[in-house]
């Protein structure tokens, strides 16, 4: 394990990691969106897919005859397979026109197919364009990812003004902002501001936004605030805050009864919730034994999740057990 301090915040999608013998990087606070397979022929079964599946011919009529969320719903049917194939491609038309007639939530789901690249297609100018057509039919969430887009210039100049002000617009507007606006100030040294909406997004239980607050306090050295936020991201399924305490407790930033157990504890959960660091960090607990007997076996189990969830000091060290 390595002394952590807080790194830079990027503003992808997912968790970055950095390889072994690096520093990680907390979660970046970006919208989440679901990610499904682009492809497949699997038909859902749950009661919610029926309940898609059965109103089908309803959606497409009310989409023909002008209801944008009409057009949303027919959409969601083939994105997810609900009663039919899934097919992305249908999946965007639907909501690309459920767009042109003015629905908000259209918008935003058709600037995430273009941001990530749902349907085979990325276009990040397109998706701005179709998250600020969503933000001015008061979508919060397009809203937030216009902010996002400003805030690190994805298909838009870089623009920190524009992003405060429609980050502040997604929280008039009921979308929880609160985690992107406090990262926001981060960035422009306000930390006082950061804090506050932070804090507010944690409130609200956002992991990120409650992990971010700890690695504020860490930075400020109020190690003891700054472990209670990760304790509480990681109790929220937050993997990286989950190792980031572990980290505190390795670096004996703070005390804690049963230190080797705790840290034990903590790798465990945070490898359970993909964390490509945390489960390297518990590969490493079984090779020398920090609150569990040592097992080589269990570290190569463990170094392998590592390495297939990207972690290339991992991969390395499978090359020598």
């Amino acid at each position: 394990m390595q002394v952590v301090q807080k790194g830079i915040l990027s503003l992808g999608v997912v968790l970055l990691v950095a390889g072994c013998g690096s520093e990680p990087t907390p979660e970046a606070p970006k919208k989440k969106v679901p990610q499904p397979m682009n492809g497949q022929t699997v038909v859902t079964t749950t009661s919610e897919g029926k309940v898609y599946a059965s109103q089908k011919e309803n959606y497409l009529i009310r989409c023909q005859n002008g209801d944008g969320q009409g057009c949303r719903d027919i959409s969601t049917l083939y994105e997810k397979g609900f009663g039919a194939a899934k097919d992305m491609q249908k999946a965007l038309y639907y909501v690309e026109r459920g767009c042109e007639l003015g629905h908000g939530s259209s918008c935003n789901r058709a600037g995430n197919f273009y941001d990530h690249g749902y349907a085979g297609v990325v276009d990040k100018q397109k998706a701005a364009s179709y998250y600020m057509k969503g933000c001015e039919l008061n979508n919060g969430t397009a809203c937030n990812n216009i902010g996002n887009s400003y805030m690190d210039g994805s298909g838009v100049v870089k623009n920190l003004d524009l992003a405060e002000t429609y980050l502040q617009k997604a929280i008039r507007i009921g979308s929880n902002a609160y985690n992107n606006l406090g990262y926001l100030y981060e960035m422009k040294g306000d930390l006082q501001k950061a804090e506050s909406y932070y804090i507010q997004g944690c409130e609200r239980k956002d992991p990120t936004a409650c992990s971010n607050l700890g690695y504020l306090y860490q930075k400020e050295k109020k190690f003891t605030a700054a472990y209670n936020q990760f304790i509480k991201a990681c109790n929220l399924a937050h993997g990286s805050a989950c190792h980031a305490a572990s980290m505190m407790i390795y670096n004996k930033q703070v005390q804690v009864a049963s230190p080797s157990s705790e840290m034990f504890k903590l790798d465990s959960n945070s490898c359970e919730l993909n964390s490509p660091v945390g489960c390297a960090d518990l590969a490493y607990d079984y090779t020398v034994g920090i609150g569990t007997a040592k097992s080589t076996k269990e570290a190569k189990r463990y170094y392998q999740k590592a390495c297939k969830l990207g972690h290339k000091g991992s991969c390395e060290k499978l090359k020598t057990l």
